[in-house]
């Protein structure tokens, strides 16, 4: 398995993007946004109304939407406080899940509101991987002091000159793991399809033959669960041989590295792997993503016009740009989004005028 050996952080308007490497290949992506809850973060909620036909309560955490509380049989009255910690973000269609807090609620704090920011994914890579971590990259300068403070003086934090061309291999990866097909190297190719109830990973040995399909497929199939951070019930569908049992085997120690709890659970009746994976952040997917779908969100497509935005900035030297946009894009960075429009204005230093256009499709960005 690939061990990861350096870290590369970028942060834009709204957004910090961390990247775990193994030299040059993206094991880990964590898109950190300021207008969404991450797990591990504790927040001053609001009690809403029950949960029908369960026994939960809807909370607002003051991110929409509002999240699931378990009661466990506690009661709660409509309006009333509580400290509450996100163990899995929004997601697709489902809130944001949440349990109620060890760290008691301060006396006369706003609510709803954020109390307690989740660890930083930097801080947890570099104290899971320890030594092994050569190299953290980090940009701008503002990211690298923030690194610095974080891990102490002696921390070897490296700051990248600000390039055009900083973050693209790495971005290429992430497009890349959106796609539904991977390809092998002997020439078959793994399709990877989720779905509301579970993720459909499918072999197919194209040129290849079935053992060295199978045997690829296993390798690709452990570092995309990670990549794309998969989670929930997983089958992988196995090209039909007599050897099926030694690659549960496989896929087990191909996974053995993996921070999220992997539980290879067998082959099911009809011949697939069974999997279990610990779901802690929407998958990349639902990240990026409308829903599962192969469509960028409205969101990503915002955050995404603000770095070309900070990028042509900076390379044409001028004091003002103009920012066409789709009109739901536009209303974003001029609504919910405005804090990073904001930030981007700052970063960049520059004014930085949106414009939305009605004949733009969602994806459309130029600049002017």
């Amino acid at each position: 398995m690939m061990k990861p050996n350096r870290i590369v952080v970028m942060r834009s308007p709204g957004e910090t993007r961390a990247a775990l490497m193994a030299d040059d290949a993206l094991l880990e992506i964590v898109h950190v946004r300021a207008a969404d809850a991450q797990p591990g973060a504790i927040y001053a909620g609001r009690i809403g109304e029950r949960v029908p036909k369960s026994d939960g309560v809807f909370v607002d955490i003051g991110l929409p939407p509002h999240g699931l509380l378990e009661t466990k049989g506690a009661r709660f009255a409509a309006g009333q406080l509580v400290a509450v910690e996100v163990l899995t973000p929004a997601r697709a269609d489902k809130g944001h899940k949440l349990a109620l807090s060890q760290n008691p609620l301060p006396t006369g704090i706003k609510a709803p509101g954020l109390l307690k920011a989740a660890a930083d994914p930097v801080a947890l890579w570099c104290v899971r991987y320890g030594a092994g971590i050569s190299e953290v990259i980090a940009w701008p300068q503002s990211e690298s002091r923030r690194l610095k403070t974080l891990f102490g003086a002696q921390a070897s934090v490296v700051v990248t000159a600000p390039t055009a061309s900083f973050f693209d291999d790495i971005d290429d990866q992430i497009q890349s793991a959106l796609s539904i097909t991977v390809d092998l190297p002997s020439g078959g190719y793994v399709m990877i399809e989720q779905t509301n109830a579970l993720v459909a990973i499918d072999i197919d040995s194209g040129s290849s033959s079935i053992q060295v399909a199978n045997e690829e497929a296993i390798i690709a199939v452990a570092h995309h669960m990670r990549l794309r951070n998969l989670a929930g019930h997983i089958l992988v569908d196995l090209i039909p041989t007599r050897a099926r049992r030694r690659f549960v085997k496989l896929l087990a120690e191909a996974c053995a590295d993996d921070p999220a709890q992997v539980q290879v659970m067998g082959l099911t009746p009809s011949g697939m792997i069974d999997i279990i994976r610990r779901r802690t952040r929407p998958s990349l997917a639902e990240m990026l993503c409308d829903g599962t779908s192969s469509r960028l969100s409205d969101e990503t497509i915002a955050y995404h016009a603000l770095r070309v935005a900070c990028r042509e900035l900076m390379a044409r030297r001028v004091a003002a740009i103009t920012l066409q946009l789709a009109p739901a894009v536009a209303t974003l960075l001029n609504e919910c989004l405005a804090p990073a429009l904001v930030e981007a204005r700052t970063q960049a230093s520059g004014e930085i005028t949106v414009v939305p256009l009605a004949d733009f499709d969602s994806e459309r960005v130029e600049v002017s």
